[in-house]
């Protein structure tokens, strides 16, 4: 039973059950069990392909042949994976009334295909959305996909011909403003934040939390690694997300 690995595992569930405005912050760590690899785990996208060049702003903008290679290694992740047990379970807390939004810094929309129905912000953009540089249309992700295994190295606008970005953030390129302004917003205002799945290495996402617990907000982290911000956790559980999230909000 998940309630023998962890003495934190009752006391999660009481957190919950009594905590009535509550916000999930999800890591690459919840799409993992999905086939999403972790990009910074041993193994992981990043060790093969450079971010700093291959998912850069700046190099994007003069080179994007780098970054359309990353993405066309990507697409057999893309066509497996699907949400998992954490996507699901969170859904289960929305149906409990206890949910009020999702704040997450993965790009696979796998919160809505989970069906999740509360705000969910994607500090860093949504892979399925691709837009013009030049005349702003929106193109679906198959479309590109497509191009780049028919060899294309750039895929171009199939409107204008012009340039084609995916609607990710890369490395040098900021959060989108309104985005950071709504994620705020939830974490000050909550009363309880999941922090599922991260390691809170990335600036500005990372300060979240912070912000929440400054406003009188428990945390509970449920992790497979230590992150330097544990000491802030109300609790924290040190383990697979698929496993004790599910068992905490069916406990409830």
């Amino acid at each position: 039973m998940v309630e023998f690995f962890d003495p934190q595992v009752p006391i999660a569930i009481d957190l919950l059950r009594y905590s009535k405005n509550i916000v999930a912050f999800t890591g690459a760590g919840s799409s993992t069990p999905s086939g999403n690899d972790d990009f910074r785990s041993p193994g992981g996208l990043w060790e093969q392909f450079n971010p700093l060049k291959y998912a850069n702003y700046t190099v994007f903008l003069k080179t994007p042949e780098f970054y359309w290679d990353l993405e066309r290694a990507m697409i057999p992740v893309f066509e497996k994976a699907r949400p998992n047990k954490a996507h699901i379970a969170l859904v289960d807390l929305e149906k409990k009334g206890n949910l009020k939004a999702i704040i997450t810094q993965n790009i696979d929309n796998f919160h809505q295909d989970a069906g999740s129905k509360v705000p969910v912000i994607e500090l860093h953009g949504n892979v399925h959305e691709v837009n013009c540089m030049d005349c702003h249309v929106s193109i679906k992700r198959s479309y590109i996909h497509k191009r780049l295994k028919m060899g294309d190295d750039v895929p171009k606008c199939p409107e204008c011909g012009g340039r084609v970005k995916p609607n990710v953030v890369l490395f040098n390129e900021p959060i989108v403003e309104d985005l950071l302004e709504k994620a705020t917003f939830y974490a000050e205002n909550c009363d309880l934040m999941l922090i599922l799945g991260s390691s809170l290495s990335v600036f500005p996402a990372n300060q979240l939390p912070l912000l929440a617990r400054k406003a009188g907000a428990k945390l509970i982290f449920i992790n497979r690694d230590p992150t330097f911000m544990d000491k802030y956790a109300t609790l924290r559980i040190l383990g697979e997300l698929e496993t004790y999230l599910p068992f905490i909000i069916n406990s409830m």
